[in-house]
């Protein structure tokens, strides 16, 4: 087997040169290639390449966070000779804790994939381009939007940027109409604060809008939260952050479905899909089962 490490160039030093020491003790036992990433998406050519030749197995280490490990899914996504094994790195790793029995320390021992665990993941697939957490459209999106254009002008990092974005989207409209199909099930429309699709059951930073999500089920867990007024965002925000926001039935409605169409009325509408923004146009977002075969430390 060749094992392939990705790593986001972006990532602190003292983390890349941790990570370049064990690689180098593990590169006495195993054949390894080492990438880092030189720009946007370069992750999904780098993963791509390994695509082509279907006889020889391949495990792909992703060594960053969210966003780098969307770009690799897009680049192996049905692709059963490759495996995908995760190092985080940095602190935007939402996925990961869709496996409360692992420790980060775990997920960085490479020890510990010598003879892993094994298992198949679902993807989330939006107008062709691949999600392996989760897709979500509303309030939530324009926060991120607005911290991506916020940090392009000024290089700051930590939370700052994200309070900005909140206090921003705020200042907007806080609901956004949109018509949905779930299945072959029509939902009127209706004004939407925050619709998140999901596949594992952490985004934004730790939020749960699907507390029963698994990645392995098939099935698109999907959260709907409607006609929020903005005094409501603070205690809400509590109890999405907990899981506990199903208890505010008046607003939230948890359903699962496999396909999944958003009526944008043609509009084009921004969505956060693993962290990523995408521009969309009555998009239809659909489960690919098994689209990717996960290793886990043992």
């Amino acid at each position: 087997m060749k094992y392939v490490f990705i790593i986001n160039n972006l990532a602190k030093s003292k983390e890349k040169e941790i990570l370049k020491k064990k690689i180098e003790r593990w590169s006495k036992d195993h054949e390894t290639i080492v990438h880092y990433t030189q720009y946007e998406k370069h992750a999904t050519f780098l993963a791509k390449q390994y695509t082509f030749d279907k006889k020889e197995k391949v495990r792909i280490f992703s060594c960053g966070g969210d966003g780098l490990l969307h770009e690799i899914a897009n680049g192996i996504a049905n692709e059963p000779h490759i495996e995908l094994a995760i190092y985080p790195m940095g602190t935007g790793n939402d996925f990961i804790k869709s496996f409360p029995r692992y420790s980060m320390s775990q997920f960085q021992d490479l020890s510990l994939y010598d003879n892993p665990n094994h298992m198949n993941c679902d993807l989330l697939r939006i107008n062709g381009e691949y999600a392996i957490n989760t897709i979500s459209f509303g309030f939530d999106v324009h926060v991120a939007k607005y911290v991506n254009e916020c940090r392009a002008r000024i290089p700051w990092k930590g939370i700052i940027p994200y309070y900005l974005g909140m206090l921003h989207s705020l200042a907007k409209p806080l609901n956004e109409p949109y018509t949905l199909r779930l299945d072959q099930t029509k939902i009127p429309k209706r004004n939407y604060a925050f619709l998140v699709l999901c596949n594992g059951r952490f985004y934004g930073g730790g939020y749960q809008p699907c507390p029963q999500a698994q990645i392995n089920d098939h099935q698109i867990d999907v959260c709907m939260i409607h006609d929020v007024k903005k005094r409501q965002i603070v205690r809400l925000s509590k109890a999405y952050e907990k899981g506990t926001h199903v208890r505010y039935t008046e607003i939230v409605s948890l359903q699962k479905a496999k396909i999944v169409h958003v009526d944008t009325e043609n509009e084009e509408v921004y969505v956060n899909m693993d962290g990523e923004l995408g521009a969309f146009r009555n998009p239809t977002i659909e489960i690919v089962e098994d689209g990717i075969h996960l290793v886990l430390p043992k």
